[in-house]
């Protein structure tokens, strides 16, 4: 309908400039730190307005509180549905992750529905390695995608022991950190307000079959 329409409108999904792709395909390789190496197929860069300035506004309240406002890039795995190489343009399945995030921002109401546990709570996880995301992808025809977001975490709660309780930051920080150690082998962030989580580029590549890896 009329409403999809004007949705995929407010995001477009960009070619990058040569020098651009080898860059972020280069940190997508260097970031993946167990396993085999997967092969990178395409590189699209996410532009929405209306997820930049929601950003730039949690941005702007961190500073107004005196938290940090420094950013970090993180990866986020999730579900992909339709063929982006051919279309080069978001779709509107409802279970396609990769464009529904890339289109709508991260959503509450959304937490759950590709994986059941939750270590660190009711939040969004993301992490610094790709290899690690990649366990929560699935694909669709032969290819499997993940998001490279920027990420204002803020005052991060490190921890190292499981939190599935928290359905927010803890009082006085802004974010959890997973830091390795007891059961958690890989680092991770869990951030709990969308806003401060914005979609940068979409990496669609090859490993694994389509599957679904982590239950």
């Amino acid at each position: 309908g009329g409403a999809a329409t004007f949705d995929t409108l407010s995001v477009m999904l960009k070619q990058l400039t040569s020098g651009e792709h080898a860059r972020i395909s280069s940190k997508f390789q260097n970031d993946w730190v167990k396993g085999q190496h997967p092969s990178v197929d395409h590189i699209f860069e996410v532009s929405s307005k209306n997820l930049e300035q929601s950003w730039k506004s949690y941005k702007d309240a961190l500073a107004t509180s005196g938290h940090p406002t420094s950013v970090e890039q993180h990866y986020h795995g999730t579900t992909i549905k339709c063929n982006l190489i051919s279309s080069k343009n978001v779709c509107s399945h409802n279970d396609c992750g990769i464009c529904g995030i890339s289109r709508n921002g991260f959503q509450k109401s959304r937490i759950g529905t590709n994986i059941s546990f939750k270590r660190f709570g009711h939040g969004f996880y993301l992490a610094p390695h790709s290899s690690k995301c990649h366990d929560y992808t699935q694909g669709t025809h032969i290819h499997r995608a993940m998001l490279l977001c920027d990420v204002l975490p803020g005052k991060k709660h490190v921890v190292q022991t499981d939190q599935t309780h928290l359905a927010a930051s803890p009082q006085g920080y802004d974010s959890v950190y997973g830091q390795p150690g007891n059961n958690l082998n890989y680092p991770e962030i869990v951030i709990y307000d969308e806003t401060s989580i914005l979609p940068r580029y979409v990496i669609v590549y090859q490993k694994d079959g389509i599957g679904k890896i982590a239950k």
